[in-house]
């Protein structure tokens, strides 16, 4: 197994999981052009936990023989009782956020160097921000971020 923190490929049906990893700062990927049934294999070739709805990938031989982790996950649980369920079963710490639309990380960047970009009335209250390394999209922590930390947090909780 690789070092650092659990990195995750999730199917298709746990996309909304997926951006909210990338928030509790965490890479997942998805990806839908791979069939449902090939989704072990691809999980274990790069060295990812497999999350998916289909109870049947826990019979795969890959999973019962312990060479690939999969956490199964309820498709009738929300999104918040899917991220506390991974959060849990995994026992995963909040980590520093990554950008939610790609995943990519978010790197401080300086009031002036972004300010063109910055609505004018967010400049009035705001000095911190983030430019994501993957696609670019300029982020701080504004009303909306505190929403998504109080997700988090609880998830995070198991709350």
């Amino acid at each position: 197994s690789r070092p650092g923190p659990p990195r995750f490929l999730c199917d298709p049906s746990l996309g909304g999981l997926a951006r909210w990893l990338h928030a509790a700062g965490y890479e997942a990927f998805e990806e839908p052009d791979v069939l449902g049934y090939r989704l072990p294999d691809e999980a274990h070739r790069r060295g990812l936990v497999l999350l998916t709805t289909d109870a049947e990938a826990l019979e795969r031989r890959l999973v019962t023989s312990g060479e690939l982790m999969v956490c199964w996950i309820p498709s009738a649980l929300t999104m918040r009782e899917q991220l506390a369920l991974v959060m849990g079963d995994l026992g995963l710490s909040l980590r520093e956020p990554r950008c939610m639309a790609c995943g990519g990380v978010l790197a401080p960047r300086e009031k002036e160097d972004v300010r063109p970009r910055i609505p004018p009335r967010t400049a009035l209250w705001k000095d911190e921000y983030y430019v994501c390394e993957g696609c670019d999209r300029l982020f701080w922590r504004g009303t909306h971020w505190e929403r998504i930390a109080t997700t988090l947090t609880s998830a995070a909780e198991g709350a």
